[in-house]
């Protein structure tokens, strides 16, 4: 097993632990789409761009 293919698979093991983690913490888990990511981020820098003109 290459050094890069050993990476991967723990890599992989960690992402699984994490996931069931999150489950029996009674979380699933959620995927945004990247323009969901995008409006959200623009949502974002508008309310702080509205908290730094009123002065906050």
């Amino acid at each position: 097993m290459d050094e890069q293919t050993f990476i991967d698979l723990i890599n992989k093991s960690m992402q699984a632990s994490a996931l069931q983690i999150r489950r029996s913490l009674g979380r699933t888990p959620s995927v945004a789409t990247r323009e969901q990511a995008l409006n959200q981020v623009a949502f974002l820098l508008k309310a702080k761009q509205a908290a730094q003109a009123t002065g906050k």
